[in-house]
């Protein structure tokens, strides 16, 4: 089971971004098998109309998310259990023991790295630093940021091999949409914590 701890002000479309980024991820790792008679993927290339590359993202993974829904079998299926909405609160998923760890380990490291970002924000308080060295800063920020979905997502890609077909580097670029979902909410302080119930906690893997 899965669980995130949650807080602060949430809207309906918060839920919905971060139930939809989740499960979007989960399904990836846990529809492992690959299906001999699925149709080749070109769904990803819509050529009866232009979209952006953004849009393109959004649409094959709601056609990926729309098909896991359909052919997911009971056992693998991702569950909603409680959602406790107080301040602080919880939402717990309940789904196979391997995918929820893996949504676990991402969703994790991207805490701890905006948890580290508000840190060094706040020993920046304490200084004068110069707007060039602050851009600069920013800059680096992100580009960790993007470094850091990234590799999220090729640890999602050394778990399964559902679609051979795909190239990896679009696959990549549908799990680090997913992760979208899911970074402003973390950026908030919406989602504060994640934990597997039945599971070690990321710095006990770490440890090991």
């Amino acid at each position: 089971m899965l669980r995130l701890e949650i807080d602060g002000k949430w809207e309906p479309e918060d839920f919905i971004e971060v139930l939809k980024g989740v499960e979007s991820l989960y399904y990836k790792v846990a529809l492992r098998r690959h299906f001999p008679f699925d149709y080749p993927h070109y769904w990803f290339e819509r050529p009866d109309f232009a979209l952006s590359f953004e849009q393109h993202l959004d649409f094959s993974n709601d056609w990926l998310l729309s098909r896991a829904r359909t052919i997911a079998r009971p056992y693998t299926r991702l569950t909603v259990s409680r959602i406790e909405y107080a301040s602080p609160g919880g939402v717990d998923l309940a789904g196979l023991g391997e995918a929820c760890k893996a949504v676990e380990g991402i969703v994790d490291r991207l805490i701890k790295f905006f948890t580290e970002r508000e840190l060094r924000r706040e020993r920046d308080k304490q200084a004068r630093i110069e707007t060039t060295k602050k851009e600069v800063e920013l800059e680096q920020e992100e580009e960790s940021l993007r470094g850091l979905k990234i590799e999220n997502a090729r640890a999602i890609l050394k778990l399964r091999r559902e679609y051979p077909e795909m190239p990896d580097e679009i696959l990549t670029a549908l799990i680090v949409h997913d992760q979208d979902k899911l970074v402003p909410r973390i950026a908030e302080r919406k989602i504060t914590a994640v934990t597997t119930i039945d599971g070690k906690s990321p710095e006990d893997d770490e440890a090991g």
